[in-house]
């Protein structure tokens, strides 16, 4: 009896857990852009010689940036590939700078931070 109630009590915890993961999972995108959005600091990156391609999508330049001497990379959405060594504005989260985006990911209007 005592075994059976464990294992369904293990089993309703289970199930939450996976609900509660993909929930992260699928919200995490629309949250952090809106945090990027209204809280990001806008910075410099270097676009580098290497690219990211997707199936059925042209290829597209990383940029890289560096904050507090860590290097961040990410993809700039730049496909034109002659622009390795240009710079480009991105837009961070301080307290999390693995968030990042492209100023170009944004409408002009949407950024409130960056000038």
């Amino acid at each position: 009896m005592i075994r059976k109630n464990s294992n369904s009590l293990l089993g309703k915890l289970m199930g939450i857990g996976f609900v509660c993961y993909f929930l992260c999972i699928i919200l995490s995108t629309p949250v952090f852009n809106f945090l990027v959005k209204h809280y990001g600091i806008c910075g410099e990156a270097i676009l580098i010689n290497e690219s990211k391609r997707i199936r059925y999508h042209k290829a597209t330049l990383l940029y890289n940036f560096y904050y507090h001497g860590v290097n961040y990379k990410s993809d700039s959405l730049e496909e034109d590939l002659t622009r390795v060594g240009d710079t480009i504005r991105v837009v961070y989260l301080k307290f999390l700078p693995s968030v990042n985006r492209p100023i170009t990911y944004f409408e002009e209007k949407e950024i409130f931070s960056c000038k």
